[in-house]
């Protein structure tokens, strides 16, 4: 079974509009409000790829009967912790005129030591030898830095499999815990590890990453393509051209086909392949909602990755 663990979910609101005007009242051409944070939008992938996950992590108690609906609604399995106070609402701006595209991202609820106990328990309570955890997403308020790392530890030490997409300090310490595949994107990398931007420089931190302990490293670098390193190999994929119309969620796709790909037991390149399709396929649709499976086929044919070294 795959199991996404959610921290800090949020309602994601994308507002269109012509042009951002600072200090104006700017009206929208249109706005889109999808459930999100990376874990949750790496099982609404999932379930585009044809595979099945189960969400867990935290929802506030005063907003949760939407959010759970449409989990529901998707068909994604669920077991959240409800704590105290709203899931945030995320606003991702889209500029047409531009094509520029702003994050507004809220803080979220606040967590105690008893709720991070609960999640602990229910995680040890599902997690068998052989089962897919994907990590990901931001810290709410009251968890530190350290919690990606004990649970990449628990989840070890059952025999689980842990993917790691985090960033800062949460992502420099769960690499402590050497997880199984860590997908960090080229901005998350930069701020933990020193290189230059040519690409050697990146496939050297790749495989300095491998060197730490954790099996398998997948680089996204938007528009300059992604690496995927293991111990042995390199792979690199070229970046295609696609119409951008959100930003939001590539990485979380491309997460998303790497869990169903280990599940399923494909071959490196065919999960890296799927990965950066699904990625691909991702931004061209709109908010954060799920690529579509028939684009995402479309694209396994045209995405070219070449052995790096």
């Amino acid at each position: 079974m795959i199991y996404t663990v959610t921290l800090n979910p949020a309602f994601d609101m994308t507002v269109y509009l012509d042009e951002l005007v600072k200090g104006d009242v700017n009206r929208s051409i249109k706005s889109l409000i999808d459930i999100g944070g990376k874990g949750i939008n790496v099982s609404k992938v999932i379930k585009s790829l044809g595979g099945e996950s189960i969400a867990l992590g935290f929802l506030g108690q005063e907003n949760r009967g939407n959010f759970i609906k449409q989990l529901d609604r998707l068909g994604i399995k669920h077991d959240f912790i409800y704590v105290e106070g709203e899931t945030r609402t995320n606003i991702k701006l889209v500029e047409n005129k531009f094509d520029i595209f702003t994050d507004i991202n809220q803080k979220g609820f606040g967590i105690t030591i008893e709720d991070i106990d609960k999640l602990f328990e229910k995680i040890k309570y599902y997690a068998r030898q052989g089962d897919i955890f994907v990590l990901s997403g931001s810290l709410p308020e009251g968890a530190d830095n350290n919690i990606y790392f004990e649970l990449i530890k628990l989840l070890k030490n059952i025999g689980a499999i842990t993917i790691l997409d985090a960033d800062g300090e949460a992502l420099k310490n769960g690499l402590l815990a050497k997880p199984d595949i860590v997908k960090p994107n080229i901005n998350e990398l930069r701020m933990i590890m020193d290189f230059k931007d040519d690409l050697n420089s990146i496939a050297s931190v790749g495989k300095e990453l491998i060197s730490q302990g954790t099996e398998k490293a997948v680089i996204s670098m938007g528009g300059n393509g992604a690496f995927y390193v293991t111990r042995d190999k390199i792979f690199y994929a070229y970046p295609e051209r696609v119409e951008v119309k959100s930003t939001v969620g590539a990485g979380d796709a491309m997460v998303a086909a790497i869990a169903f790909g280990e599940s399923k037991n494909m071959e490196d390149e065919e999960v890296f392949r799927l990965a950066v399709s699904s990625a691909t396929a991702s931004i061209i649709e709109e908010g954060t909602k799920s690529p579509n499976l028939e684009n995402i086929n479309k694209l396994m044919k045209k995405i070219k990755i070449e052995r790096w070294m």
